[in-house]
């Protein structure tokens, strides 16, 4: 069996993933995931992914192999194209690529017409306003709560197609209403705006290499309450709209105006190395946020040192 996920909505795509990996388990792993192996196209070995494939699970029936991002590596991805096309196996085979930049295509060609042709596929992007709201309409009522239509415009608006965050607002507006309506009052009240007004001053004060602006910006957003994951979350949000609009223009994308207006500012202070810098640490930040016990507003410190 052969699953493939693709698409710009990185949010969905790993919820989907999440999904298969715990029905596989559930279902046809005895060992509580240990038949489930995942391969990235950073450390990806093709002899490592042949015998993982071929050969036979530990204490389960069957063993999973995700593959991750292969389709950014032409070469590699054709490797796997040649072996597996016409070849019978017994375990599954799960493929989720993500598209960073919206703008940029699939690659052309066999093998990704291959995995669109195969049974089980899942393609998410980005949704429109009207998309986001019914999504949020949908959690809601998954989370027993309620909320009218105003107040989901209002919710759409402030987090923008940031579904993790998403999904943290709306456990915190259900928990203060505890079963009442929500109306786009408690969304203003609640929920602090996606373009928040210090986060633009911070990556201003990374581009102008200040350190002790951008030092104090982070603290102001940590001393307010904020969790750490969030403010990294709106940070490479930022960023990561930055590299859209350094890469052509803003046609397209589902964004605020305003986002777009000062994130067009902003990609005129960064040159491509330097942003291909930033991102790279800040997706390092994140992995130490969540896995390290280290104090989060010294991991944030240490990002500035290396970037200002």
């Amino acid at each position: 069996m052969i699953c493939f996920i693709y698409g710009t909505d990185h949010y969905r795509c790993r919820e989907q993933l999440k999904a298969l990996k715990n029905q596989f388990i559930h279902k046809r792993d005895q060992s509580g995931g240990l038949n489930v192996i995942t391969l990235d196209v950073a450390t990806f070995d093709f002899d490592q992914f042949r015998q993982e494939l071929l050969t036979v699970p530990f204490l389960g029936e069957k063993k999973m192999i995700v593959v991750k991002n292969i389709l950014s590596q032409k070469k590699k991805y054709e490797s796997i194209d040649k072996f597996i096309k016409g070849r019978e196996f017994d375990n599954a085979l799960v493929f989720m690529d993500l598209l960073i930049n919206e703008k940029k295509s699939w690659p052309k060609g066999d093998f990704f017409n291959y995995l669109k042709r195969q049974k089980f596929v899942w393609h998410f992007d980005l949704m429109n306003n009207f998309e986001l709201e019914k999504w949020i309409k949908q959690n809601y009522v998954d989370n027993n709560a309620n909320i009218n239509q105003q107040a989901a415009k209002e919710l759409s608006l402030r987090v923008g197609n940031d579904l993790q965050t998403m999904e943290t607002e709306i456990k915190k507006l259900s928990a203060y209403k505890n079963g009442k309506t929500i109306n786009a009052d408690d969304v203003r009240l609640i929920v602090r705006a996606k373009f928040d007004e210090n986060i633009f001053n911070l990556i201003d004060a990374i581009a102008l290499k200040n350190k002790n602006q951008a030092t104090k910006l982070l603290a102001d957003q940590l001393n307010s309450g904020q969790s750490p994951l969030m403010i990294l979350t709106m940070i490479i949000r930022q960023f990561r709209i930055i590299i859209q609009l350094k890469d052509g223009p803003s046609t397209g994308l589902k964004l605020h105006p305003f986002v777009i207006k000062k994130a067009t500012q902003q990609e005129k202070n960064f040159s491509w190395p330097t942003l291909k810098t930033i991102y790279s640490d800040l997706l390092e930040l994140e992995k130490s946020l969540k896995t390290s016990s280290r104090d989060p507003e010294l991991l944030f410190d240490l990002f500035i040192l290396k970037n200002c």
